[in-house]
This record gives structure tokens, sequence and C-alpha cells, in this order.
């Protein structure tokens, strides 16, 4: 089993990383990460450009030399989440001495890290599909989206080739929805077990999956 206590250090690492002092940040980096604080605290749709030129110091004229558009803002936002989330997960799975399961089972240490650090809202992604559904005219936004549900897919997908099993796609599908299931329970229902849970689920799932 993988080192809970280092994975968790590592998590607080990559938070950390971007808590630098806003005054000291060029005014594009001040933006992004002004922005993508209230986005991932609050709902999309509710914080507005004035907000977002306030509270990251910038001049209107400079916002918009930056990002011309919020949808351009926004889905900037969406792909930084992806960097960091995919980092995460990668942080975790490449930590030496883990068999194919449990490099898959290590994803869900990663989260139990991401569940313990305040304020944990949620899965910013499932959030932008909420706020940015089928009808909605943003096309950029959701291809950002899309984007990280796809490397996510392909992450887990490359995890359980090793295992040679019989229907890797199902099994691919089964662990994609223990992490999303473990995601929203975290934010709906906050249980240090819940990552615990998932991650024990994962195994049994993967162990006795019929391999070829």
């Amino acid at each position: 089993m993988a080192d809970r206590k280092g994975i968790h250090g590592d998590m607080q690492r990559l938070i950390d990383s971007d808590d630098r002092p806003l005054a000291g940040l060029p005014p594009r980096e001040r933006i992004l990460k002004t922005a993508s604080d209230l986005f991932y605290r609050s709902s999309i749709h509710t914080v507005g450009i004035d907000r977002i030129i306030a509270e990251s110091g910038v001049a209107k004229m400079t916002f918009y030399k930056h990002f011309p558009s919020k949808a351009r803002l926004i889905a900037e936002y969406m792909q930084g989440q992806t960097a960091v989330w995919l980092q995460m997960l990668a942080t975790a799975i490449e930590r030496p001495g883990l068999s194919s399961v449990g490099r898959v089972q290590a994803i869900f240490d990663a989260l139990d890290g991401s569940f313990r650090q305040p304020p944990f809202r949620g899965c910013p992604f499932v959030k932008g599909m909420a706020e940015f559904g089928p009808d909605a005219d943003t096309p950029e936004i959701k291809a950002a989206i899309a984007r990280y549900f796809q490397s996510l897919h392909d992450l887990v997908a490359a995890l359980i080739a090793p295992l040679d099993l019989i229907d890797p796609d199902k099994a691919v599908l089964q662990v994609l929805s223990l992490i999303q299931g473990a995601i929203v329970m975290a934010q709906a229902m906050p249980d240090g077990d819940i990552a615990a849970a998932n991650r024990n689920a994962a195994g049994i799932l993967l162990e006795t999956a019929p391999a070829r």
C-alpha cells in the first residue's frame, strides 16, 4: 500500500505551488489565479468580469488584452485545472514499488489527499458541465472540459492495459465511475473513508476481472 502520509504531503505541495502572493505575479497570471480561486469557490456564472478585475488589481484594458472574452478565460481556467489534477494523479501513480493494480488504486490515494485539503469543493469539470450544458453555445469551454475527461480516460486505460483483461474497456468505465463517485460523495457527504472505500472497490474489481 502506498505511503498515505507522503501522498498527502505531495498534494499539499501541489496546492502550495500556486500559493504565490498575488501582487508579485504578472498581470495575466494575476487574472488567471484570481479567476481560478473565484470560479472554484463559487459558480462560474455568478463570478463576473468586474469582480475578477477588481480582485486581481488589473485595469479593464489589461484584462481584455489578455482575455478578449470570459469564455476564453474560463477555457484557460479549465486547462489549468486539467494540468493540476493530472499532475496530482501522476505524482501518486508514479511512486516506486506499486503493482499494476496498486497504480490504479493510487489514484484514490491522490483523491484522498485532495479531499482532506480544505476547502474541497468537488470536481471543477463536473461543475463546468452543469453550468455549460448541451444547449450552451460555448464550444471552447466544452472542448476544454472534454479534454480533461478524455485525458483521465486515457490515463486509467494505460494503467489497466498491463493487466491484460478480457474486457479492459468495461474495467476502465467502472474505475472512472468509482473515481467520479468518490469525488461527488466527498463533496456531498464529507467522510474520511470515501476514498479508501472506492480504492478497495477498485482493487476487488480489477483483481477479480477475467484476464486473458
